[in-house]
């Protein structure tokens, strides 16, 4: 029986939710392999030995998702980054483009909503500088993106695990799956998302609405952009983005528009806003996106 643990460090638990979303293939699982750690679902304290497959989410914000990562690792043959925020930081990693002291005292202090509080002082594991994905501290054996990942992906990815196999993933991105036309058309002005009304059928690109689908990666099935949404690049860098070192998010966005549009890419440029939380949302944590030759990270976090 192949021995599964499961851990959420900084996250929201939509990671272990979406496991629980194979619903009855969950049941098939089970009868292959034993979850003996997942403190979202089980009263287990501590992590125990011989673990065969640990899968961890979420990032590493504080001492404590650290310590517990790093005992995963000792603990466990195979560990897999589970979501966006363990792959590269997620959601999560928007917290670098303040200081640990900005975000505390808006969490306590400077909050419009609540009253303010003194900071906790006591049991309260000590915030890291940064947010980090979990390859900044120790060897992660497979990367599993997506917020969450889509359960049909679990499922296959999963299942050839405990089996022992080499799980087979899509490779493409969201563009790919997306049946929305992309056209050639002149515009000269870049929506803001909840601008307009975009029109039904056509590439939010070609309409000049900023969606991250040719550079995100697709396992998602495209639902957003079928639902009208455009992409925010939840899934991750495509892997043409991770693989080129000139290639990054931002100018395959920009180029991508001014493509469509015939704009000159320095006027898209200047026309992009909040470029933190519109393009790095999902990846501004992530080293290996900040090395970019061409990467604007480091120019917005806080460190």
């Amino acid at each position: 029986m192949v021995k599964i643990a499961l851990e959420a460090l900084a996250s929201c638990s939509g990671c272990e939710i979406s496991i629980l979303d194979l619903h009855e293939n969950l049941v098939k699982l089970l009868d292959q392999a034993e979850i003996v750690y997942a403190p979202v679902l089980m009263d287990v304290k501590e992590v125990p030995d011989d673990i065969d497959i640990a899968i961890v989410s979420g990032s590493v914000r504080n001492v404590e998702n650290k310590e517990r990562l790093e005992e995963l690792r000792k603990k466990s043959k195979i560990l897999v980054a589970y979501g966006t925020c363990a792959c590269y930081g997620g959601i999560t990693g928007m917290a670098d483009l303040y200081t640990p002291e900005e975000v505390t005292a808006s969490t306590y202090t400077n909050n419009a909503s609540t009253e303010s509080a003194p900071l906790p002082n006591e049991v309260v594991p000590e915030l890291l500088s940064i947010v980090h994905p979990t390859d900044h501290f120790t060897t992660i054996d497979g990367f599993i993106p997506g917020c969450p990942p889509k359960e049909q992906l679990t499922q296959d990815i999963l299942i050839p695990l405990v089996n022992d196999e080499a799980p087979d993933v899509p490779k493409k991105s969201v563009c790919a799956d997306c049946q929305n036309q992309m056209e050639h058309i002149e515009f000269d002005k870049i929506h803001r998302r909840i601008e307009g009304n975009p029109e039904p059928g056509q590439c939010f690109l070609s309409q000049g609405y900023v969606c991250m689908g040719s550079v995100t990666l697709g396992r998602c099935g495209a639902l957003c952009t079928a639902a009208g949404v455009p992409c925010h690049g939840c899934g991750g860098p495509a892997l043409d983005v991770l693989r080129e070192p000139s290639h990054d998010l931002y100018n395959g966005v920009i180029k991508r528009i001014a493509h469509l549009s015939k704009m000159p890419e320095k006027d898209v440029e200047k026309q992009i806003y909040d470029i933190g939380h519109i393009i790095y949302g999902f990846v501004i944590g992530s080293t290996i996106m900040e090395d970019k030759q061409v990467s604007l990270i480091n120019q917005l976090v806080k460190k």
